[in-house]
């Protein structure tokens, strides 16, 4: 296994803006099935709830304070904190706070699938049924007016 100096893993945006994602240790990295990779999550930013279907990931809170959601359990979390995903179990995070948050995740695969939870720009209902609101789910209602 090589030794990986932080400026030469690789960095990118995540699946929402906000978010930044560095791979740690991957196939790239010479990994024979694990992956490794930090998550950056700016002030007011989300995770959208997902879920893999061919593995489980645990998630490590490095730096920060997060609203964590695994299933129906809805917790805060902070640094030292673990939520362990089965395979199939839906999860993401909100940052509702005012520093950045970063988590470690694992998998024990390369490539986990990711299926969300919802579909991006997809109402949910007829429109006199989505609520007051206006927006299709609380998953697109702005964050600070939940």
């Amino acid at each position: 296994m090589p030794i990986i100096k932080r400026q030469d893993m690789n960095r990118r945006e995540g699946m929402t803006l906000g978010l930044e994602v560095c791979q740690i240790a991957d196939s790239d990295h010479g990994t024979q099935s694990l992956t490794i990779g930090e998550l950056t999550l700016a002030p007011n930013t989300r995770v959208p709830r997902h879920a893999h279907a061919n593995t489980e990931e645990a998630m490590v809170v490095v730096e920060g304070t997060l609203d964590a959601v695994l299933g129906r359990e809805r917790v805060t979390v902070g640094p030292g904190d673990t939520i362990l995903a089965p395979a199939g179990a839906i999860h993401g995070f909100v940052n509702r706070y005012d520093a950045p948050a970063r988590i470690l995740f694992i998998y024990p695969i390369h490539n986990p699938d990711m299926m969300t939870a919802g579909a991006e720009n997809a109402p949910s209902g007829f429109p006199e049924t989505q609520g007051l609101t206006g927006y299709s789910s609380p998953q697109h209602r702005p964050l600070d007016s939940r």
